[in-house]
This record gives structure tokens, C-alpha cells and sequence, in this order.
């Protein structure tokens, strides 16, 4: 799957999802017109930003929600990895090459919330906790994955949280090689700038690391209700916290579990500073994600 490929998947998805090309804005490269349209009329999207999330289907599927920052650099591998995949060495034998990191080694840039699969109810059977981790970078889920080969386009259990770690120069989520398997994935789209906001893509993709890296709480799952930390809420809080508007999907009321987490929040009217925190930043996605607000600022 191209940097190309993945750009036409994402225009794909728009349409499917109802954009018209007249009025929304496109993601091809050399469209020039589109990208006049859009910095004339200030919505604009980022278009080496992608949101993943794969649904939870009958359980079978546990399902995850992940943020990915693309590079076009991110497939450039090291030569100690090159002979690794060829010799089809595993994780545990990699460190017999003494290889040092310079390079991505095609491990995508990306950020998710994971359990340490050390799982359990609480007394009422009802919430499912765990210990939480920064793109599942955990020891039991490393133990996982040490007799796996070093490939970017399987699937493994633990990510790095670190730069610099042992098999590339960025953080990644486990998750990251569903670039290769899109037909795994629900719904793949693009973080979109509102009007007046002139940050840089650069400023965009510090603050999305800050974030993430100073993410600290629990595991838990409890459908959806407003006490349960999890992939969805982290890439909620994210978008929220980093002020992106994700109008593909929640704007479009596309995603089954935020309409029912937001409502949650809202009712319980919490005095917990954390969630009357999190209350106000779902509402806040909420407002500038949804496609009307947006097109009746854009007319205004």
C-alpha cells in the first residue's frame, strides 16, 4: 500500500460516506483548484494525519481506535533490519546484530491505549479494568511477540512508546500495520483544521505527541459509559485536547460508540473534576466535528 494508494482510499471513504466534491474538500495532491477552495473557505485537512478504527464485532473482534502520523520516510529501513527480515530472525534474535536505529524500518508513526491483557471484572461484573499502556509497549505483550519474525505488515501485540527504541526511530502503535490490511479496518479518515486556525502540520503533530506521551490512566471497558478509559476515549481526548475536528465520522454520526459516551457524560452530572474535564472535551469534539455547524460557519 503507497503513500498514493492510502490518499485515494481516504477520498473513497469520503465519498462513500456522503462528501460531495463540489462542496467538501478532496484529498488529491495535484488538485489545485480543491486546494484553493479549501484555504479560501478555512476548513482544511490533514492529509498526512489518519484516524483508524476497527469495530468491536461480536466480541470476536476486540477492536481498536488509533491515530497515525504518515512520513515519507517511514519505509527507509536499516541494514541490520533488511538481513533480520531476510534471515527471518525473530524479535528474540535480534539483538545478536547489534544494529542501532536510524531509520523508521516501516514501522508507521502512530498512538493508541491499550490493556496489559492482565484483565478482570470489577465486583459487579460489569466494567472489564486492566493496567493501561501508551501503544500496548508492556511486558507481557512484548513476551508475545518475541518469537514473531520482524515484519512490518503482521500483526504483533506490543508497539513502542520510546523514539529511538529497538526497532525504529518513532513511536508506533501495534496496530500499525493495518496500512497493509485495510479491508480489516472500519473506517479510515483524515483530522480536519476549522476556520481561523493557522497551525502548521508541524505544530499539529508536536501537540498530538505531547499528548500522547502524557497520557496516564487505567484500561477499562464499560459500554460506553462515562467511567471507562480506553482506545476510543484516548483518541477522543486527543482530537479534543489537539482541537482537530473529526467531521468524517462522529460529524457524520458514524461512530457507534461516541454518540452513547457523550451521553453518558452528560447525564451524570459528575462533580470528578476527571470526567466534568472530559465531559466538556467531548462536547467540544461534539460542536466542531459536526458537518452542519461547519457548513453554516463556512456560509457565514
Amino acid at each position: 500500500m503507497t503513500f498514493i494508494d492510502e490518499k485515494q482510499e481516504a477520498l473513497t471513504t469520503r465519498r462513500q460516506l456522503g462528501w460531495n466534491s463540489n462542496k467538501a474538500i478532496t484529498t488529491t495532491k495535484d488538485n489545485k483548484q480543491s486546494i484553493e477552495t479549501k484555504i479560501k473557505n478555512g476548513v482544511r485537512i490533514l492529509e498526512n494525519i489518519v484516524l483508524r478504527r476497527i469495530l468491536i464485532h461480536n466480541f470476536v473482534v476486540p477492536g481498536h481506535y488509533w491515530i497515525e502520523i504518515i512520513h515519507s520516510d517511514e519505509d527507509e529501513t536499516d541494514e541490520f533490519m533488511e538481513k533480520a527480515r531476510k534471515e527471518q530472525l525473530t524479535e528474540k534474535e535480534l539483538p545478536k546484530l547489534n544494529g542501532i536505529c536510524k531509520k523508521a524500518n516501516g514501522f508507521r508513526e502512530s498512538y493508541g491505549w491499550y490493556p496489559d491483557e492482565a484483565l478482570y471484572f470489577t465486583k459487579s461484573w460489569k466494567t472489564l479494568k486492566g493496567n493501561g499502556f501508551f501503544n500496548g509497549d508492556c511486558e507481557l505483550r512484548r513476551n508475545n511477540d518475541k518469537d514473531k519474525i520482524l515484519s512490518k505488515i503482521e500483526e504483533r501485540e506490543a508497539g513502542r512508546r520510546e523514539e529511538n527504541n529497538d526497532l525504529s526511530i518513532r513511536p508506533f502503535d501495534a496496530h500499525q500495520n493495518g496500512r497493509f490490511h485495510l479491508d480489516k479496518i472500519d473506517f479510515t479518515t483524515n483530522p480536519y483544521l476549522l476556520p481561523g486556525d493557522s497551525r502548521t502540520d508541524e505544530q499539529i503533530i508536536t501537540e498530538i505527541r505531547d499528548f500522547a506521551k502524557s497520557f496516564k490512566d487505567e484500561w477499562s471497558f464499560n459500554y460506553q459509559n462515562y467511567d471507562e478509559t480506553n482506545c476510543h476515549t484516548f483518541l477522543y481526548l486527543l482530537l479534543a485536547k489537539c482541537n482537530l475536528a473529526d467531521i468524517d465520522c462522529i460529524g457524520k454520526n458514524l461512530d457507534p460508540y461516541f454518540k452513547q459516551y457523550k451521553i453518558s457524560l452528560n447525564e451524570k452530572g459528575h462533580r470528578n473534576s476527571k470526567y466534568e474535564e472530559r465531559r466538556k472535551l467531548i462536547n467540544k469534539l461534539s460542536n466542531i466535528s459536526n458537518y452542519r455547524n461547519i457548513i453554516a460557519y463556512k456560509v457565514r
